[in-house]
């Protein structure tokens, strides 16, 4: 006997929905990902892993003038912002454009057209990616990302331009500097630049004793590969050499801030740093103090060059921020769920993050809540959201999250769903990796339409 046509349809009907509900309830796989994002870390790690450094242009978006913005933010075309409104709405909206985001000033332009139409209102833009420069030369030579050729002249600044484009429209532009890492390839950077490459002056002038060692044993220097070469946070003239850098920064652009990435040991599956000069600053640190273990030590090199920065750099610009990136996860064993091989921030990076925004080392920390083993998880991203907040100052604590996301039907609803999770979690703003991800996606209407709906300053500590 046949069914009547009508339950056919409800039942294929039911049977549908059924599976679209299991399929969106999955568990999902990042088979897309080359590596895990643990394995290389850091934000320009994703674009090195996935071959994106060949350089990228920008799409123009519809843009509006600053005079036709709604709402009850005003400012003048210079920062900081007057406000005349004191019930104005403050959050940290910031985005991270990485030096193969922009090639012409066109790029730029539109860099600034797009983060101003989806009421954005800070810009993390890369200034320092292998000790060289993305802006007029002080102490590193030019990079070759615009020209193909370390320390060619391209003809125009582009931190230069950034800055004047985004305070015309009432954003922030902080320097994003990579702290430690020195060089990336198998071959050395040319010796014909102005200013000399750090690897060729600090090689004449310490051998291989500035760069990390790998405990083997024995302690074995790092040489040229196919990932970055890191310097030692041990070796106290490569802090005086950051240190210099952002002096230089601070003093020559109106910058809004400094935020540091890689500000952290390298972790290869290996234990480092062993190189002779920070084996001998905690031989004699330990002499003083016989609890101290090598790992704290570590530590201290790091927070101690941040100390450095907020007390020898920052008075130079009176109101900038100093901000860093922060490893996702600080502590794992507070998580069953994360692997027991994978590094922590705290034991095995010596990124002592939530320290800093405990203490006010950092104005904020930005946790990059969207690695392989939490990209997919909501339960997981709400849980470390919480976690940072609950064990920060507050408004110390901008939450990172990513543009790369592919689930059905609607891909921005999983950015949405994180913002506004980082909201109730009580974090004052969020990050967003990357400007290339939410550009190719075509997100600003979005965000503009929907969380960012609504014009905001930022809300730094």
């Amino acid at each position: 006997m046949r069914k009547p046509l009508h339950l056919v349809v409800l039942f294929t009907a039911a049977a549908l929905a059924i599976a679209l509900i299991l399929w969106l309830g999955r568990e999902p796989t990042r088979a897309d990902d080359p590596v895990p994002w643990e394995e290389y870390g850091g934000l320009d790690g994703y674009y090195l892993a996935r071959g994106w450094t060949e350089g990228y242009v920008s799409k123009k978006r519809p843009t509006i003038a600053p005079s036709q913005v709604t709402g009850t933010l005003s400012y003048t075309v210079y920062l900081p912002l007057v406000i005349k409104d004191e019930a104005v709405l403050r959050e940290t909206r910031a985005v991270w454009v990485t030096r193969w985001d922009f090639r012409t000033l066109s790029d730029v332009q539109a860099i600034v057209d797009n983060a101003a139409y989806a009421n954005l209102n800070v810009i993390f833009f890369q200034v320092r990616g292998q000790g060289d420069a993305l802006y007029r030369p002080g102490l590193e030579p030019w990079s070759a990302v615009l020209t193909g050729t370390l320390g060619k002249d391209p003809g125009w600044d582009p931190l230069a331009e950034i800055i004047s484009r985004a305070h015309a429209r009432g954003i922030e532009v902080h320097a994003w500097i990579n702290a430690y890492p020195a060089w990336l390839g198998t071959t050395p950077p040319p010796t014909n630049t102005w200013p000399e490459h750090m690897y060729h002056a600090f090689n004449r002038a310490y051998g291989n004793e500035w760069v990390h060692w790998y405990y083997g044993p024995p302690p074995t220097p790092t040489t040229l590969n196919s990932n970055y070469l890191w310097a030692s946070p041990g070796h106290p003239t490569v802090a005086d050499h950051i240190v210099a850098i952002c002096r230089d920064l601070l003093m020559r652009y109106d910058l809004d801030g400094l935020h540091f990435d890689y500000i952290r040991y390298n972790d290869h599956g290996r234990p480092y740093s062993y190189d002779p000069l920070s084996l001998s600053g905690y031989s004699q640190a330990s002499s003083v103090s016989p609890s101290l273990t090598y790992a704290d030590w570590q530590r201290a090199q790091i927070t101690g060059l941040l100390e450095r920065v907020r007390r020898d750099a920052l008075p130079l610009r009176p109101r900038a921020r100093l901000t860093t990136t922060a490893w996702p996860i600080y502590n794992k064993a507070l998580y069953s769920w994360f692997p027991s091989t994978g590094p922590d921030g705290y034991n095995d990076l010596y990124q002592d993050s939530i320290g800093w925004a405990q203490q006010g080392t950092a104005s904020a920390i930005m946790p990059m809540l969207y690695t392989v083993s939490i990209h997919d998880y909501r339960d997981r991203f709400a849980q470390l959201t919480q976690d940072f907040v609950n064990s920060a100052r507050p408004g110390s604590v901008v939450i990172g999250i990513e543009g790369n996301y592919d689930s059905f039907p609607d891909p921005f609803a999983e950015i949405a769903w994180r913002i506004e999770t980082a909201r109730q979690a009580g974090a004052r703003g969020q990050c967003l990796f990357s400007y290339r991800l939410f550009d190719e996606r075509n997100y600003w209407q979005a965000l503009r339409n929907g969380p960012y709906r609504t014009p905001a300053i930022p809300n730094w500590p």
